[in-house]
């Protein structure tokens, strides 16, 4: 036991001497210069959004800045088919001609007089991937009803179980799948002498233990997948929910969108910083980029939808 005791102190003697000795400013660590970032993912008959910024160093506390005076030149194959110039009041550049097409491939030059280097970066829209069936197992539910002080009649309850969902990959390319299911609620509110209500989409929390599934957890808002293991072929995905917000004859809809490559790698590192920030002993995750001579992410994906209800 004492030479328990002296290995400690011992050690507490060397870290302290270390951290008196190597402790050092902020201002000794130069600042990295800031580059052009641009962020844009888009879809099939979706208008185009941009956003453009300037990248800041994890020494930087300064607050993100939008680019007010960018250039984006987009690009259908070799054709340029729009320049974007003006902002709209939120930041964003926009525009509503020359709508994506599934197939087709598209790129963007980003430029700025501030900075030197023109952004570079190429995606394809991915082909919609159709679910062909979908259907739910309930393993337990309860139901009850209570009302409030003024008399209004409330229904609700648990329910959990799993959802069926087929689809077809597409064959001869690699596919990259997210998969998630919501359902749509009415929010109330009392404003002045009215009761003012609005939709929300609420995602139901959902898990897999499927061997084609790539984020792991029992409380995942949505699934990450390859075609690793089906691909061209039919696949049924079992996956597992629980709603403590259900009602009778509610609607879910099971989305399933298809991503190119970067965009399934953008959308997983995403995934794994939010797990990894609050684990103290996890590994530093680097966000994925496909952005040529700057940062940010230039993606495509298409969706499809299932709605089902018990």
């Amino acid at each position: 036991m004492k030479t328990q005791h002296i290995i400690i102190i011992s050690c507490l003697s060397i870290f302290s001497f270390i951290a008196c000795e190597t402790t050092e400013k902020i201002e000794d660590f130069p600042l990295r210069p800031s580059q052009l970032v641009v962020n844009c993912s888009f879809s099939e008959g979706a208008i185009w959004e941009f956003q453009v910024s300037k990248s800041l160093s994890v020494l930087d506390n300064a607050e993100m800045k939008l680019i007010d005076n960018a250039t984006i030149k987009l690009f259908k194959g070799d054709l340029l088919i729009e320049t974007l110039s003006e902002q709209d009041t939120d930041g964003w550049y926009r525009t509503e001609n020359n709508l994506p097409e599934s197939g087709q491939k598209y790129s963007i030059e980003v430029s700025s007089p501030d900075f030197e280097n023109t952004l570079l970066s190429e995606e394809i829209v991915p082909q919609q991937i159709l679910i062909s069936e979908a259907s739910v197992v309930v393993k337990d539910s309860s139901f009850y009803e209570w009302d409030d002080h003024e008399g209004r009649i409330f229904y609700g309850g648990n329910v959990e179980g799993s959802f069926n969902i087929r689809f077809s990959d597409q064959a001869d390319i690699e596919n990259y799948y997210s998969l998630s299911v919501f359902y749509y609620d009415s929010v109330f509110s009392e404003r002045e002498d009215s009761l003012v209500y609005w939709i929300e989409r609420r995602p139901v929390r959902i898990s897999s233990d499927d061997s084609a599934i790539e984020n792991d957890g029992d409380n995942n808002i949505y699934l990450l997948f390859r075609d690793l293991f089906f691909a061209g072929q039919g696949y049924q995905l079992k996956v597992e929910f629980a709603d403590w917000n259900a009602r009778r004859d509610k609607v879910y809809y099971v989305e399933l969108i298809s991503f190119n490559k970067a965009g399934y790698l953008y959308k997983k590192s995403i995934d794994e910083y939010y797990k990894a920030i609050n684990d103290p002993f996890a590994e530093p995750v680097q966000i994925f980029c496909n952005i040529e001579n700057g940062y940010g992410i230039f993606t495509a994906y298409s969706k499809a939808f299932y709605s089902v209800s018990f």
